[in-house]
């Protein structure tokens, strides 16, 4: 089922981005990567792994909740590997805080002997700080674009409600465990009432119940691991913030602070929205009509999104190459049911 949703979705987007090129014209696309050199795009990626490596600090400093002690490379390879695994299924916020951390989860139990809930607990909560610290940047992001540029009236109200919904969404997942609503538990209760789920669903009760009672210990363990996971992910944030900024100077373009807030924003909303992998030919539209609006030019934005997409692409690469050393297939279907 992995395998036709990612091939047909893989397909369509692929059409999309293909489409996206010749409408802009191939020529103008190639002038304008022409500016950038190979040595710059290892820098790009020197700063996407940078992210990754304090974002797994931030996992890290959560399994410190439960007296969990992995060695800082492993989890970092594992933090490449639940990244890629995001990023090749289809996006959105949901995908964002479930799939990878539970393969992430999964990986730690099978070699490191680490309870399933708790690698998933840690995951998810340094997730959840950490999509909180995106949010801040994303609202000033459109709260500066809303002031200095203009956007057709359309445009703004699709971004403003997709950041109150993924903002909605954010704040429920942080304040349900903070508060120990035990949300998830009570709704499996409520639905094993009927009798055709009953069998299933009291299978997994208990299971959630754990996750859930898990994260509520993170949440109120302390306030220097919650202090500590806030700081690591605004670095993450900075960190990407600056790639953007960077990308866009190796393209000849000195973008303002409010611009790349902006792009920034956008580009956080539309991965978080359940689109195709990697929201795969809606980013490369969404930049391409965003640089457009902003005066950039709309082959400089599908080149920045190319570009972006090269780089994320490798480190896919990268993990794909290390997952057999963790003993997981991301294709297999006996390795997806076991999440």
């Amino acid at each position: 089922m992995l395998n036709k949703t990612f091939m047909i979705s893989a397909a369509v987007s692929l059409i999309l981005i293909i489409i996206l090129i010749l409408i802009i014209g191939p020529a103008g696309i190639l002038k304008t990567i022409d500016h950038i050199s190979i040595e710059d795009c290892l820098i790009l990626i020197i700063f996407s792994l940078a992210a990754l490596f304090f974002s797994a600090l931030s996992v890290n400093n959560a399994l410190n909740v439960y007296s969990a002690k992995i060695d800082l490379i492993n989890l970092f390879c594992i933090k490449i590997i639940g990244f890629s695994a995001n990023y090749i299924a289809p996006s959105g916020l949901l995908a964002g805080f479930v799939g990878g951390d539970a393969i992430m989860a999964l990986i730690l139990k099978k070699k490191k002997g680490l309870e399933f809930k708790q690698g998933f607990s840690a995951g998810l909560a340094s997730k959840v700080v950490e999509f909180s610290v995106f949010l801040f940047f994303i609202y000033l992001g459109l709260i500066l674009g809303f002031k200095y540029f203009y956007l057709p009236p359309e445009i703004w109200f699709f971004l403003f409600i997709a950041g109150i919904f993924i903002g909605v969404i954010t704040l429920f997942f942080l304040l349900n465990p903070i508060i120990d609503n035990r949300f998830f538990t009570k709704v499996l209760m409520n639905l094993s009432k009927i009798k055709f789920l009953n069998k299933i669903i009291t299978k997994i009760t208990s299971q959630i119940n754990e996750l859930e009672k898990e994260m509520h210990f993170f949440f109120t363990k302390g306030v220097k691991y919650l202090l500590l996971s806030v700081f690591l992910s605004l670095l993450v944030t900075i960190i990407l913030i600056l790639q953007i900024w960077l990308l866009v100077h190796y393209l000849g373009i000195n973008m303002g602070f409010s611009k790349t807030l902006l792009v920034f924003a956008v580009s956080m909303l539309v991965f978080a929205l359940p689109l195709a992998p990697g929201s795969a030919g809606t980013y490369e539209l969404s930049q391409v009509g965003l640089f457009d609006l902003l005066g950039m030019g709309s082959d400089v934005g599908l080149t920045f999104s190319l570009i972006m997409r090269i780089i994320n692409l490798t480190i896919v690469g990268f993990s794909f190459i290390i997952l057999p050393h963790y003993g997981i297939n991301l294709f297999k279907k006996k390795d997806i049911e076991k999440i």
